[in-house]
Order: structure tokens, then C-alpha cells, then sequence
């Protein structure tokens, strides 16, 4: 008898241990998954967007003091090219960020975020609007109005900007999309 009580202890011993299961996430955990993925992707191609708004600015900037007349048609229409990829985006951008995915601080960052979209597309839309009125016409009267104008477009833009870029540094942080910088060592 003791022999059959060890020989099924031995037997159990051998048995191959079974991890537990790992852990599926229910259909609510893959949809807010899903949800904070689609917000991510959405805050990438509105920070593409504003980006290359950015980019337009700086490279009218350059044409209007530095570069000829078709340099500064040219960036004129690149400008207003972006100031309506702007406005576009930003008015998806302000549909597809999801209001209830994330922690309480992602969430009230999100809201954050969103509420300064139709701020940022009414800046598109000025801007698109106002390149429209500043390239009518001769070539010759569109960059005298191109050069004058320049520097209150510019400055329009930057403070337009200023408030989306506070909004998405809080997101970054809350979200922690954001990595801090390793500090050196005897500091």
C-alpha cells in the first residue's frame, strides 16, 4: 500500500505543470483599445497637419524676404494648400478623439484637446481664405500683397497655434507619450 501511495505521488510529480490561462481582454477592454488607438492616429495627422502649416509659414517667410517673385507665389500657394489641409483635418480630427477612453487624466486631457479643434480649424479656414484674396490677380499685385502682408499672417498663425500646442503638451503628458530625458550622473 505504501508503495502505491508513492508510486502515485512520483506520478504526480511528473505531471507537466499548466500555466493558467492568459488573460483575454473582454469585448469593452478591446473596443477602448481600439478607440484609444484611432485617437492616437488622429492626433498624429492633426500634428502632421500643423507641421507642415509650420513648415508653409517658414518657407513664406524665406520667399517674401529673400527669394523672387515666383518664389513667393509658390509659397503663397503651398501656404494656403496647408492652411485648408488644416482646417480639413481638424474638423475629423474633432469627430474621431474619443471622449471616454484612457484614465481620468487622459480623458480630461482628451477634452482638453478636442475643444481647441474648431479653433484650429477656423485658423485653416481664415488662412486658406485670406491666400485666396492675397493671389488674385496679376502676379505682380499678388507678391507687392504677399511681402506687405507677411508678418500679420505670421503672427496670426504662431498665436493661433500657441494654444493647440499647450493642449497636446498636456495630452503628451497625461498620456505619457512624452519620455523625460535621462539625467546625468552627479546632478
Amino acid at each position: 500500500m505504501l508503495s502505491a501511495l508513492l508510486l502515485a505521488g512520483a506520478l504526480l510529480q511528473q505531471q507537466p505543470h499548466r500555466a493558467p490561462p492568459p488573460h483575454v481582454p473582454t469585448a469593452t477592454q478591446r473596443a477602448s483599445a481600439a478607440a484609444f488607438d484611432t485617437t492616437t492616429q488622429a492626433v498624429a495627422n492633426m500634428g502632421a497637419s500643423v507641421a507642415e502649416v509650420k513648415t508653409a509659414l517658414s518657407l513664406y517667410r524665406r520667399a517674401v524676404f529673400n527669394g523672387p517673385d515666383g518664389d513667393v507665389i509658390a509659397s503663397g500657394q503651398y501656404f494656403q494648400r496647408s492652411c485648408h489641409v488644416m482646417d480639413s483635418v481638424a474638423l475629423v480630427t474633432a469627430r474621431t478623439v474619443c471622449r471616454h477612453c484612457g484614465s481620468k487624466a487622459v480623458q480630461d486631457a482628451l477634452v482638453g484637446y478636442r475643444a481647441v479643434m474648431p479653433a484650429l480649424s477656423r485658423l485653416g479656414a481664415r488662412c486658406a481664405t485670406r491666400f485666396d484674396e492675397l493671389l488674385r490677380g496679376r502676379d505682380s499685385v499678388a507678391v507687392r500683397r504677399l511681402r506687405r502682408e507677411v508678418r500679420v499672417i505670421g503672427n496670426e498663425i504662431v498665436a493661433g497655434l500657441s494654444r493647440y500646442e499647450q493642449r497636446l503638451e498636456r495630452l503628451r503628458v497625461a498620456a505619457a507619450w512624452t519620455k523625460t530625458a535621462p539625467v546625468p550622473p552627479g546632478d
